[in-house]
């Protein structure tokens, strides 16, 4: 009897926890697509402010862990959480009716239909004026003056090259918005390496600015530069050059700018990392100090 009155104590508290985490599942799904469904309070599992808070912690497997601003702002509170090796993580460990509550879409509310227009009598419409008419061939004009903008681009659609002025420019360079390699902030810093990861290579990153790259010789003279606008946040690997007069670059070893360097407090605002791979095949990477670069 005792034993028969436990199982069904024990079966009734497995239903309660059933469907608590039912209705928190169920309650995550309504989130926001930009708000990682791991995230919440120290106090409330599915609560979650809509800017980085002290309070945030990440329930993706183990203990409550605490979270920077930085990722908070950057991963947990943007788009690209499903690339955070804690969310990829945690979805593998919870239930699979679990991660189906997650991606369950939301029903769709169709937006109520626009009124009618208010036809006015032919007589008080307007004249059509000069310039309604001329705008279509406005945007025909700049739609082929883009087309040919994009044509001279080539293969680089997130990189506008301005003219430097001259192909053997002094190094001398253009100061960025910072003045140094310290003032960009990456989006979406990787985690940093742990025991057993391999060193894989260097890589700049660049912000959505414009920069002066220089082409850089062995005695340490500079023979060219440009300049060039990235329209997003990238990277790109480069190795770390020292010349005879001991100018520091880092010189870009792929892509359309193989060959050509930047220079701190020069090019502008970049940072450099190192890049790792872990046994499991995640990156992960640390950034070099600016007294380095």
């Amino acid at each position: 009897m005792f034993g028969r009155r436990k199982r069904e104590d024990v079966a009734r508290a497995e239903e309660t926890r059933e469907a608590e985490r039912r209705a928190l599942f169920e309650q995550l799904a309504k989130r926001p697509e930009h708000v990682c469904p791991f995230l919440g309070l120290s106090s409330d599992r599915a609560g979650y402010q809509a800017e980085p808070n002290a309070e945030h912690r990440c329930y993706a497997f183990g203990d409550p862990a605490p979270l920077s601003d930085e990722q908070q702002r950057h991963v947990c509170l943007e788009r690209g959480y499903s690339n955070c090796p804690r969310y990829l993580r945690g979805v593998l460990v919870i239930p699979t009716e679990e991660l189906e509550a997650l991606r369950r879409p939301q029903p769709h509310v169709p937006l109520p239909p626009p009124p009618p227009p208010k036809l006015r009598p032919a007589d008080e419409r307007p004249a059509r004026r000069p310039w309604m008419v001329a705008l279509p061939l406005l945007l025909v004009l700049v739609a082929a003056v883009g087309a040919g903008g994009w044509y001279l681009l080539g293969r680089n659609p997130g990189v506008g090259i301005l003219p430097s002025g001259s192909p053997t420019a002094t190094a001398s360079g253009t100061v960025g918005p910072s003045g140094s390699a310290t003032g960009l902030v990456t989006p979406t810093p990787l985690p940093t390496p742990t025991t057993g990861d391999v060193f894989v290579a260097y890589q700049v990153g660049v912000g959505p600015e414009t920069y002066q790259l220089f082409k850089v010789d062995d005695a340490g003279n500079v023979t060219a530069t440009v300049s060039i606008t990235f329209s997003r946040f990238s990277h790109a690997r480069v190795q770390p050059v020292t010349a005879a007069n001991g100018l520091r670059h880092w010189r870009t070893v792929d892509g359309g700018l193989a060959g050509y360097s930047y220079i701190a407090g020069r090019s502008g605002a970049f940072e450099i990392r190192k890049l790792y791979r872990s046994p499991d095949g995640h990156q992960h990477a640390i950034v070099v100090p600016p007294d380095q670069v």
